[in-house]
């Protein structure tokens, strides 16, 4: 193809190697980061979508090695700019009037007819005397503040922290598989029951949230005695409310996320099967 214009024969062949390849204009479009209508005047015929000739050609030829085509490199353009537009670029240039010197007399005049550009030179000092005053008095107190901040920050927050906040799961649960259970077999409350520890709340203490890596079940219950057996599959995930402290007891417990209080729990080992949850003080 050594045209350096995209004619109607290459949008024809270009139409032809789409259809025969199972290709919808659409999807050959965003393979390329083009619309629909680029692709469409490239067979059929039409400019608007494109800024250039030169650039709907350099589209075309892209589309047909993108089907095995074999396009011919283009030919060399000499850019050569006719005689005539050399002479009247040096007409142009000659005609620019030079510049005429200004009688040193002359300005002596003009700075002694106005006196006030000495006026609002110096009250620009004056104003940036000023505010680079009140800067280098401002900065001391403000990095004075800062630390004394960061240091509060740092005697509140214990040595053992983990800060995850839960990720809200979009996806949602049967009805069934949240079944209020009261003394079921499932709910199995052992005598020792392990606290979990974890960082300062940023969230209030009415409920926890629950996480689920497999397919399993978890009791929840709270101080006054509301039992639930939730049982969710992977990846679901369910909020129960109620008044703390929150005992919990799941065969699985580890195979769970919990989040209370704003904060991923950490559990006491891999083995823990039952644990309490105390609500810290919250403000």
């Amino acid at each position: 193809m050594q045209n350096q214009v995209w004619s109607s024969a290459d949008g024809a062949l270009l139409k032809k190697l789409r259809e025969e390849a199972g290709v919808e204009v659409i999807t050959l479009a965003r393979l390329h980061s083009l619309s629909s209508s680029q692709v469409k005047q490239l067979e059929d015929g039409g400019d608007s979508s494109f800024y250039t000739q030169s650039i709907k050609l350099a589209t075309g030829r892209k589309l047909l090695m993108h089907f095995g085509a074999d396009v011919q490199p283009l030919e060399p353009v000499a850019d050569l700019k006719p005689v005539q537009e050399v002479k009247i670029v040096e007409q142009k240039i000659n005609s620019i009037p030079t510049p005429t010197q200004t009688p040193i007399t002359n300005i002596a005049l003009q700075k002694k007819k106005s006196p006030s550009n000495l006026l609002i030179f110096g009250a620009l000092i004056v104003a940036l005397a000023s505010t680079y005053i009140w800067f280098h008095r401002s900065v001391p107190a403000i990095q004075k503040e800062s630390g004394n901040i960061g240091a509060e920050q740092k005697i509140n927050l214990p040595p053992l922290a983990i800060s995850i906040e839960p990720k809200t799961d979009s996806s949602t649960i049967p009805i069934d598989s949240i079944k209020p259970q009261e003394g079921r077999p499932e709910c199995v409350w052992g005598n020792e029951v392990a606290p979990v520890i974890f960082i300062q709340p940023t969230k209030p203490g009415d409920y926890v949230h629950v996480v689920a890596n497999t397919d399993a079940s978890i009791c929840i219950k709270d101080a006054l005695g509301k039992v639930q057996v939730l049982y969710l599959k992977n990846t679901q995930s369910q909020t129960f409310r109620g008044r703390p402290p929150f005992d919990i007891f799941s065969n699985k417990l580890n195979e769970f996320k919990l989040f209370y209080q704003g904060n991923l729990l950490r559990l006491p080992s891999s083995n823990t099967t039952n644990i309490n949850l105390k609500e810290q003080k919250y403000e």
